[in-house]
């Protein structure tokens, strides 16, 4: 399920295709899988339009149709500009004002590295700042802010990707890829999009799954790394319909206006960091119920990781749950099974959620058997468990 069993390059393509309205027949299953894979050029994008985007959220990964995260690199370092941002070195409290915040934590401004390098383009009159970095064993976490002169981006909430651009055959050139130095990438994780503080400020956090890449290209720290940022679009965004599952799962209905593309590409060089070790807690069992066997949680400043044990015939979504009664958001899940060679064997899963809160000592897990996606109360609960964490 991670390494030989799918290709992460085309899953973060496909993460970040429309959703159809009807099932696919096989010719236009195929013509996605193509345009996926960068070998569909699409048509650019028109200037103050109107488009309709469905996303939806199951198990602990999101699909996100149309809004896609991108990120930056360095040109030259900037030092006025970067201390004459209020954001620099506090740029994570900032982001997770943001609705579409993935990976969640209060913690990592705490924690999380000040780098303050930016980038500008001859093209653009924007300058873009990598304010803070934070890594642990799994994840590595990126704050940036886009800053603008003039009043140019004042009537815009959002700056996202360009969804209807063409999209690079070469990994290394997708915006957001953190391409190494031997040619290898690093794609980031979901999707999502700049956030408006003020009439000239843009905030936007971004994940990277490393542990997708580690044991392939061997240790990440150390390592330089560059990103490119380009195809930008400002926007507003309106919610007209959004709806959240008793599981955890959730469903949005969006709606963009007055698109309008940036000029610019931004270039970002920087150094994985080693992984942090301060801050972390963990659960260690088993602990077992129903069938359930939760193995360990841990949570550090970046994410809250469940590594638990369940029947391979259910369809199955844990959530968690902070002593006030906080759902703390799910990011993804895989897993396979205990015996690769029995498909009856029980699967072992490890979920990533937003974080737990450094003042929260008990997280609750509860396991859901998912009937039907499609109705909010369509779930039976098979185990709770609460935990300590220390």
């Amino acid at each position: 399920m991670r390494k030989s069993d799918y290709d992460p390059s085309l899953l973060q393509e496909l993460d970040q295709l429309d959703l159809p309205a009807a099932p696919l027949d096989v010719a236009e299953w195929d013509r996605v899988l193509s345009a996926a894979r960068g070998q569909v050029q699409a048509v650019g994008p028109r200037r103050h339009t109107t488009r309709r985007v469905w996303r939806w959220v199951r198990y602990s990964a999101a699909v996100a149709a149309a809004c896609v995260v991108v990120l930056g690199s360095v040109n030259f370092a900037n030092p006025a500009l970067a201390e004459s941002l209020p954001l620099v070195g506090n740029l994570f409290s900032w982001i997770n004002r943001a609705d579409d915040t993935r990976l969640r934590s209060e913690q990592l401004n705490q924690y999380a590295q000040t780098v303050e390098q930016t980038a500008e383009s001859a093209g653009g009159p924007y300058t873009i700042t990598l304010g803070q970095i934070y890594r642990d064993e799994d994840w590595m976490r990126l704050s940036l802010v886009l800053t603008v002169e003039d009043d140019s981006l004042a009537g815009f909430d959002t700056i996202r990707a360009d969804a209807g651009g063409s999209m690079p055959a070469d990994t290394a050139d997708v915006s957001g890829a953190l391409v190494l130095e031997n040619g290898g990438a690093i794609l980031e994780e979901g999707s999502g999009w700049f956030t408006r503080q003020d009439d000239h400020t843009f905030v936007m956090g971004l994940n990277y799954p490393l542990f997708l890449y580690e044991e392939w290209d061997g240790p990440l720290s150390g390592e330089t790394v560059t990103m490119h940022l380009h195809g930008l679009v400002a926007c507003n965004v309106e919610v007209l319909e959004e709806e959240i599952h008793e599981w955890g799962g959730s469903y949005q209905h969006l709606e963009y206006h007055d698109e309008t593309p940036l000029e610019g590409d931004y270039t970002l060089t920087f150094t994985i960091p080693e992984p942090g070790t301060e801050g972390i807690r963990t659960f260690t069992g088993p602990k077992e119920e129903n069938g359930v066997t939760l193995h360990s949680l841990t949570a550090t400043p970046a994410a809250a990781k469940l590594d638990i044990q369940v029947p391979a015939d259910g369809n199955i979504q844990p959530r968690l749950t902070t002593e006030d009664g906080t759902l703390l958001k799910p990011e993804r899940g895989e897993g396979q099974h205990v015996d690769e060679n029995d498909s009856n064997s029980d699967y072992r899963w490890i979920y990533y959620f937003d974080t737990v809160p450094e003042d929260c000592r008990n997280v609750t897990v509860t396991v859901y058997n998912i009937v039907d996606y499609e109705k909010p109360d369509g779930y039976e609960v098979l185990a709770e468990f609460t935990v300590p964490l220390s």
